[in-house]
């Protein structure tokens, strides 16, 4: 399947594991601090990964804004 744009849902997870979103790194996102414990993974049109944060240790999907897909050029 591939967006609009002509972007995989592969190369979006690829491209979101580059950028640093990868297991064990720490990332402060929607004011709160998470620890990835998973790869990035499809989720619907996007891109997910599990999380955990320090008061609550049960992982959760937390999806990652497209803006961090899209490149400039995509965007105008």
């Amino acid at each position: 399947m591939k967006h609009a744009s002509g972007r995989t849902p592969a190369n979006d997870c690829a491209r979101v594991k580059q950028l640093g979103y990868s297991i064990s790194r720490h990332i402060h996102m929607y004011g709160e601090e998470f620890e990835i414990v998973s790869d990035p993974f499809p989720d619907g049109d996007g891109v997910a990964v599990q999380a955990i944060t320090r008061k609550d240790p049960a992982p959760r999907t937390l999806r990652l804004p497209v803006a961090i897909l899209v490149g400039r050029r995509d965007r105008f």
